[in-house]
């Protein structure tokens, strides 16, 4: 809708020249707002995973790039996790890969019920997740994601056909700036974490060492 008005007392209404001319104006106008929702769109599309609808793993790059400057900002602390499935291959090679595809889609809710609506989580690939936690020091970290953890290992998967599948992940915790100076050093070290929690028994939470921020 494409609304003019005068206003004030002495003004005049509106001439049969000044309807076409709106009428003309009309067209391109709503045109214009038609392609700037389809680039917005498309901009949306191009960093939302297609298969959980979480943020993907190009969206998480730039959201790391604008949330570290501002954690140098104002001295705060970003801390982020990264979990990875047990076993997952398994699942795909025993009920197939449309019961595999169903259970990331439930644990992508389970992950995002499991955190606050400020955090950030994203679907990195295959069945790796990372959840970004702004203005949050390494031990609340660690304990949110031992509350992921405990919350996957709890849950019963039906991948879509009524299955009971209990599944656990290994996740690994890092945090700027103690562990990494960079949104790739932060990903890198939570992710080695990872798969240190892998090597240890999986189904567990592991944090980066300090040292090992000038790597």
């Amino acid at each position: 809708v494409l609304e003019a008005v005068r206003e004030g007392v002495q003004s005049r209404r509106f001439s049969s020249s000044d309807a076409a001319l709106l009428s003309a104006l009309a067209l391109p106008v709503a045109a214009a707002l038609s392609n700037s929702a389809r680039v917005a769109e498309a901009e949306r599309l191009s960093q939302t995973d297609d298969l959980t609808k979480l943020h993907n793993a190009r969206y998480l790059r730039q959201y790391l790039v604008n949330e570290l400057k501002r954690a140098r900002r104002y001295g705060s602390q970003v801390t982020a996790f990264f979990l990875d499935l047990d076993d997952f291959k398994q699942v795909n090679d025993r009920h197939g890969h449309l019961v595999g595809s169903h259970v990331l889609m439930e644990m992508a809710a389970v992950v995002l019920a499991s955190v606050r609506d400020t955090d950030v989580v994203a679907r990195y690939g295959g069945d790796e997740f990372v959840v970004v936690l702004p203005e949050t020091d390494i031990e609340m970290g660690l304990r949110v994601a031992e509350r992921v953890r405990e919350r996957i290992s709890d849950h019963a998967f039906t991948g879509g056909r009524g299955l009971r599948l209990q599944l656990t992940a290994s996740f690994g915790v890092a945090c700027f700036p103690a562990h990494a100076q960079s949104p790739q050093q932060l990903i890198a070290r939570a992710d080695t974490a990872m798969y240190e929690a892998k090597a240890a028994r999986k189904n567990c939470v592991r944090h980066a060492a300090e040292a090992a921020q000038d790597a």
